[in-house]
């Protein structure tokens, strides 16, 4: 299967419950399959690329999606999912209201801040009467802006209600990721949600393969020793590697350990952007094991019970 978190969901639920090996083939794969018979993307040729996907390499992972892997995490992408879009959608109308209130008249803009955030400016706006404006176009605009005020504070209210649900729905998770420095309640899920089972990374490289930190080899002329020169991982899952770049960069302002360790990197001859990518690489050791770690805990009553 291709895509089983997304469409292919309901028939990756349904084949294993059916006693089916479903295994789940990576896009890229079935890509690399399709480009090296220079064929074009159809159906019918996207399924004998995953095929040919999965002869060629038949150690590729079962297909489990979140509800069966586990009903709590999957309860967390959900909330997850509709936090990221309210976020966003607030996100794109804040840009808009930049926007408007740049094409003020200039009475109102002259009561303003010219600097600040565009929510400030914006709160701003609430105790100024629109008959003040000298102009129709001025006075439509800034009742359309009083109106979105209230818009944007329910938003706001709801946004923040979805980040205490996620971190009620952690709790009864049991997560210690949480404890992580640099790593939030939102952090945290996102890493639950992404990473699905954690026992299907079997080594710590390649869960760092996987979100894009572990470094590439450079260069396959360096005989049969381990590689001398790497260059940045460019693919791998992005959301992840942000989430680890932010705790990365929060340690370095908060943790000793972190101050040091980059201290140490930069006197080696690394460059600031070279010892960055190594602190994030310890960082992604350490989340995967505290997964490990938590998914172990989780298992040991179900163990004893049985």
């Amino acid at each position: 299967m291709e895509g089983s978190a997304k469409w292919g969901a309901h028939v990756a639920i349904a084949l294993p419950a059916a006693g089916f090996d479903a295994r789940e083939v990576p896009a890229s794969r079935s890509a690399a399959q399709r480009r090296s018979q220079r064929l074009d993307k159809t159906d019918a040729v996207d399924a004998v690329a995953s095929a040919r996907a999965l002869l060629a390499e038949p150690t590729l992972g079962l297909v489990q999606t979140l509800e069966v892997y586990d009903s709590l995490v999957a309860e967390i992408e959900a909330v997850l999912e509709h936090r990221r879009t309210l976020v966003a959608a607030r996100t794109l109308m804040l840009h808009h209201v930049g926007d408007q209130i740049s094409k003020l008249p200039t009475e109102v803009w002259d009561q303003l801040t010219a600097g600040g955030k565009i929510e400030a400016r914006l709160r701003r706006l609430e105790g100024i009467d629109p008959d003040t404006c000298s102009t129709p176009v001025g006075r439509h605009r800034l009742r359309w802006l009083q109106n979105f005020i209230d818009q944007d504070r329910a938003e706001r209210s709801e946004i923040r209600r979805l980040e205490r649900l996620i971190d009620e729905l952690l709790d009864r998770h049991g997560t210690t990721l949480r404890d992580e420095p640099g790593i939030g309640p939102i952090a945290a899920a996102t890493l639950l949600c992404e990473v699905g089972h954690p026992t299907r990374f079997d080594r710590k490289s390649k869960f760092a393969r996987w979100c894009g930190t572990g470094a590439v080899a450079l260069s396959s002329g360096e005989g049969a020793g381990s590689p001398v020169k790497h260059r940045l991982d460019f693919t791998g899952n992005r959301r992840i590697n942000s989430v680890l770049h932010i705790a990365s960069v929060t340690q370095q302002r908060t943790q000793p350990e972190a101050i040091a360790y980059l201290a140490r990197k930069a006197g080696e001859g690394k460059t600031r952007r070279e010892a960055r990518r190594a602190h994030k690489r310890q960082v992604a050791n350490r989340v995967i094991r505290r997964m490990w770690r938590d998914e172990q805990t989780r298992n040991q009553p179900h163990a004893l019970a049985a």
